[in-house]
């Protein structure tokens, strides 16, 4: 190959403009082309890198999508699952034919009364107020064959019974009237057990206010069941006006139960919605085993929260995690462990059904159940130094658990409510200090009443409706904790005092301990 040659100082090609070197090309076009080849190059590059950033974008929102859309279809299904019981067997639960086994291998304990155990009967009546004599028959009812007389005996039992749409009482009262100089007016002189120029009795009042407020049942029914039963016939209206004639010397004992609440050394409170005329309203429970108060508020609200329970408690307020009782100023507060439970399990559940579950995660739901479920069944130490090494134990184990952060978003919710900075208001280890009960189960228990009324009547009509049904409910609930006969407290509501109706409902007025 030649060696390359420097060109003389001035020469021109007479080929600069159709070189046949380059296919006739002009080889000033061509260096033009070379240089701006360098240009077109690194825009190449720049748009492949822009282009390579955009796909990783795109597979990152893919990816994103993806779990955002598997973590659905498992809330989904989750959803409808817990709309239906299972027809799956538990694996506790023995074949046809087989004993029951616990899961260590011993025998699970049979339903029903153990063996041996003396029958259960009804008491008999003590009194008998009529005796039928019957005749022998003279064939047999089974088999028409004629009976054999002079082998006879004789067999008695003793059947109650109850008279369907019985006569009812009309009494007509004929008072004689005097003048008072001080009131400027004519009085008379009440009996017991008598509602001055009402034209149902008191009975009859008492009967329909325990199928309202203890049965549950509406107005119309109620109207329905007196007419049928007793053949005693009113417009479905009346019975607002008994309830009104029972709120005069119910109010006074309402307001006395709420003051007997507060005072309380424990304190359960929990609420549920209430349709009021076809809107939204919250019905508010506070109470304990000694006493019960309903109050149906408008609003949800820490508002709300106070007009039920006050501002302060001084004792051991027991709670879901709803932040309207942050504000009550308590000396101790108490997190329901049984919703912490449920909700721990439920996004354990819900990470298992996922395609692409993250597995810190459910192992993190995993052991807050684990131990919240521990904790409520630890039995709890009867000295202080026990109780406060037990409790520093489980916050320990709680800290551990809940010391690393985590990337699913509802379980990072739950980390976060769990961590020492946010147990101020979800303290979930306070029950052990006072010795109270580490769940908010009997609050659940105390609005199951209120709930299925609910369904039943659709709801009040009314603030006066609603402000009824929060005072006989609190009423009718705390006489059952008291043992206190319903019957006569509202009895004692419709014909009595404020205070004969509080002797009627605490017949044992040193059962609750206030101090």
């Amino acid at each position: 190959m030649p060696r390359y040659k420097e060109a003389p100082w001035g020469f021109r090609c007479p080929y600069e403009h159709r070189c046949p070197h380059l296919e006739g090309l002009s080889t000033q076009w061509m260096f033009s082309e070379y240089q701006r080849s360098h240009i077109r190059e690194h825009a190449h590059w720049l748009s492949r890198e822009e282009m390579a950033e955009e796909n990783t974008r795109l597979l990152q929102s893919l990816r994103t999508q993806e779990l955002e859309i598997d973590r659905l279809r498992a809330e989904n299904k989750l959803l409808h699952q817990q709309r239906f019981k299972s027809n799956a067997k538990k694996q506790d639960e023995p074949e046809e034919g087989k004993p029951a086994k616990t899961k260590a291998g011993a025998k699970k304990k049979k339903r029903g009364a153990p063996i041996g155990h003396p029958s259960w009967n009804r008491k008999k009546p003590e009194r008998i107020d009529r005796t039928i004599e019957v005749d022998a028959p003279c064939t047999c009812p089974d088999c028409n064959m004629l009976t054999d007389l002079s082998q006879a005996g004789t067999l008695s039992f003793v059947q109650e019974d109850i008279i369907l749409r019985p006569q009812t009482v009309a009494t007509e009262y004929i008072h004689t009237s005097a003048w008072c100089p001080n009131c400027q007016k004519q009085v008379i002189q009440t009996l017991e057990n008598e509602i001055p120029f009402a034209p149902i009795g008191p009975n009859a009042k008492t009967a329909a206010l325990f199928l309202r407020h203890e049965l549950k049942l509406p107005y119309r029914k109620i109207a329905m069941a007196m007419d049928t039963l007793f053949g005693l016939g009113f417009v479905p209206a009346s019975t607002l006006g008994f309830e009104k004639r029972a709120r005069k010397n119910a109010d006074p004992v309402y307001r006395d139960l709420i003051e007997k609440m507060r005072a309380c050394d424990l304190v359960h409170a929990d609420e549920t919605y209430w349709r009021e005329d076809g809107k939204n309203c919250f019905a508010w429970y506070a109470g304990n085993t000694d006493v019960a108060v309903f109050r149906i508020d408008p609003r949800r609200t820490t508002e709300a929260a106070k007009k039920l329970l006050g501002d302060r408690i001084d004792g051991l307020l027991v709670t879901d995690a709803y932040a309207a009782y942050n504000a009550i100023e308590v000396q101790g507060r108490q997190s329901c462990l049984a919703h912490l439970i449920r909700k721990a399990k439920e996004l354990s559940k819900l990470l298992e059904s996922m395609k692409y579950p993250d597995h810190t995660a459910r192992s993190f739901c995993r052991k807050i159940s684990q131990l919240f479920s521990l904790a409520c069944r630890k039995k709890i130490p009867p000295d202080r130094p026990g109780r406060n090494r037990l409790k520093r134990r489980l916050i320990g184990l709680l800290d551990s658990i809940c010391s690393t952060p985590l990337e699913y978003t509802k379980a990072e919710t739950l980390r976060k409510r769990l961590i020492p900075s946010a147990r101020e208001y979800n303290e979930v280890f306070t029950f052990i200090d006072f010795g109270g009960p580490p769940t908010n189960n009997h609050a659940e228990r105390a609005l199951r009443p209120l709930v299925i009324f609910r369904k039943i009547s659709m709801g009040t009509r009314s603030p006066t409706g609603s402000k009824n049904i929060g005072v006989f409910a609190s009423l009718t609930q705390t006489a059952k904790l008291q043992d206190a006969p319903v019957i006569e407290l509202l009895s004692a509501l419709l014909t009595g005092t404020p205070v004969q109706a509080q002797a009627a409902l605490f017949p044992d007025s040193d059962k609750i301990d206030t101090s």
